[in-house]
Formats: C-alpha cells, sequence, structure tokens
C-alpha cells in the first residue's frame, strides 16, 4: 500500500505540470495583459508606462522563460505575488479554501445521507410509489442546469426559507451557527447533481447485490431485514459508489467559481474569476493548481477506502 500511494503521489507531477503549461499556454494565446487594465485609460498607449510595468512583472520575457521562472518559484513552495493586490498567492488562497472545504463537505454530507439512503431503499422498495418518485426526482436533478438551480434556489431562499441567510457569509470563527445556516443553500446546490447520480448508481448496485446468493444465505439463516439491508446489501453496494464520488468530487470543485458567485461567497473560486478578469496570470495559475492537486489528492483517498471496503483489493 505504502509502495501504490507513492506512486500515485509521483504520478501527481505530470498532471499538475500539464496543467500549469496549459494556464500558462491559455493566457499567452488570449489578447491582452494585467498591463492593459493596470494602466487605465489615461496612461492607455503610453509605451515608456507599459514597458515600465512589463518589466517590472518579468511579463517582457518569452513565455518559456516565464514559465520555468514561475515553476522554480513554485517548486519552493511559492506561488508567486498577485499582479493586482500585490498580495502573497498562497496566503490569498489559504484564507479562502477554509469556504471551499466546509461547501464541499455539506455537499457530501447531503451525497451520503440522502443520495446513497434513497438509493438502497428505493432498490428495497422496487417499483413501489417512494421507487418512482425518486427515480423521477434524480432524472430531474441530474438534468437541471447548475447555474439555474442556485439562481432559483437563492429566490426561494429568500421568499420562503428566511431563517437560512441568504447571500450573505458569516465565518465559522465568528458565529459558527450562523455560519452553518448561510452555507446549507450553497453545500446543497453544489451536490444536487452528485446527490441525484449517486443516488441512482446505489439503487442499480443494490438491485444487483440483492440477487446475490449471499444474501438470500442470509435470510435462509433467519437474519433480519435490517441486517441483510445495511450489513450485507450496504457495504458491498457501496464501491462503485464511492468510484463515482472520487469523480464527482471534481465535479464540484469544478463548481466552486459559479456556486460562489451566485451565493457571494469568498472562497478559492471568485479568487480564480476575480484574477481571470484581471488577467492575473499568477493568481490563476496558483489556484488552478491547488485545487488540480486537492483533487488528484481525493482520489488517492477514495482508492484506499477500496480497501476498507473490501479486503480483498490489493495494491
Amino acid at each position: 500500500m505504502s509502495r501504490y500511494i507513492g506512486y500515485r503521489l509521483l504520478t501527481m507531477i505530470p498532471v499538475l505540470l500539464g496543467a500549469s503549461f496549459l494556464v500558462f499556454s491559455l493566457f499567452w494565446i488570449v489578447p491582452g495583459d494585467v498591463v492593459d487594465i493596470m494602466i487605465g485609460d489615461e496612461a492607455f498607449g503610453d509605451p515608456k508606462a507599459e514597458e515600465v510595468l512589463r518589466k517590472t512583472w518579468n511579463l517582457d520575457k518569452p513565455f518559456y522563460i516565464q514559465y520555468v521562472m514561475w515553476l522554480w518559484r513554485a517548486v519552493h513552495g511559492d506561488l508567486g505575488v498577485s499582479f493586482v493586490s500585490g498580495h502573497d498567492v498562497t496566503t490569498e488562497i489559504l484564507t479562502r479554501i477554509s469556504v471551499n472545504i466546509e461547501m464541499i463537505s455539506i455537499a457530501m454530507f447531503f451525497v451520503v445521507i440522502i443520495g446513497i439512503t434513497t438509493g438502497i431503499v428505493s432498490a428495497y422498495r422496487q417499483f413501489s410509489v417512494f421507487d418512482h418518485i425518486m427515480r423521477f426526482l434524480t432524472t430531474l436533478g441530474y438534468s437541471v442546469p447548475n447555474f439555474w438551480a442556485a439562481t432559483i434556489t437563492v429566490l426561494l431562499g429568500s421568499l420562503y426559507f428566511r431563517w437560512l441567510p441568504v447571500l450573505e457569509y458569516v465565518r465559522f470563527t465568528e458565529n459558527p451557527l450562523a455560519n452553518i445556516k448561510c452555507m446549507l443553500l450553497p453545500g446543497f446546490v453544489l451536490g444536487l447533481s452528485t446527490i441525484a447520480l449517486v443516488a441512482r448508481m446505489s439503487r442499480s448496485t443494490a438491485l444487483d447485490t440483492l440477487r446475490q446468493d449471499y444474501v438470500r444465505t442470509a435470510r435462509a439463516k433467519g437474519a433480519s431485514e435490517n441486517v441483510v439491508l445495511f450489513i450485507h446489501v450496504l457495504k458491498n453496494s457501496l464501491i462503485p459508489v464511492v468510484t463515482i464520488l472520487g469523480f464527482q468530487v471534481g465535479v464540484m470543485i469544478g463548481g466552486f467559481v459559479l456556486t460562489e458567485q451566485v451565493f457571494v461567497l469568498p472562497g478559492v473560486g471568485s479568487l480564480i474569476l476575480q484574477a481571470i478578469l484581471e488577467r492575473d496570470l499568477v493568481t490563476v495559475t496558483g489556484g488552478i493548481i491547488f485545487l488540480a492537486a486537492t483533487f488528484v489528492v481525493l482520489n488517492l483517498v477514495v482508492d484506499v477506502i477500496y480497501c476498507l471496503l473490501d479486503p480483498r483489493i490489493r495494491y
């Protein structure tokens, strides 16, 4: 296992290199840069002002030299300094990441409680009224665009769920209860499509497990339905679901930007979006690399969970 984990950590290197190189390439292709925004209308077109700024930020150097300089600093743990704010990018990310951790934790809570539970129960009560309603709602939840669900949630939350703050953020250290209230709706919206997908997958795998011989044997030995459902069916149905969750974490990470913008949350997603609008290459690259590394590590955690769910799996 330790050798496998080490190998997976080594595979992070080409992934992160590819992501950083892609970001640099896209910024190089897109016309305009941070200098065009920073010099303003009055100094626009002034060659001397542009030259000074570009030289200050090493933007006058060729693309590959800029990339190598950034990469050298990143290898030593320095993601650079924002062109616009002048703040350290690593500090900015670490300051905001708590919002994203909380949001994805709440999303995963809803996924586990709603998605897996309803999927297992729906399989146990196949073709019942509950099963038909669940299949309809999961199809609807997976089909609804995230931006539309977020907008409608903000509208309904402001009208009918006034006990849940909408479009405001309170830090956990300031007021834990208020913080959880204001993060419930964003977390639910972030995990909505994953809830629907996991519910359908849980139902499918549970139906297959219910037909296995060891389940029939457990019932024949007099095991109660609760034991059959939660001991034999649930655990053996989770491996495909965990696989889906590993990939869906990436989907949720990609949904940070939109969800934070709709709910006005100060997370890493909003930091990256603002940096893109300002052509702040250093901040964008640092933020994307951080999220990419997070995604790779979480997928490694999913692989380790496989061994806990099924001792037969060895790496």
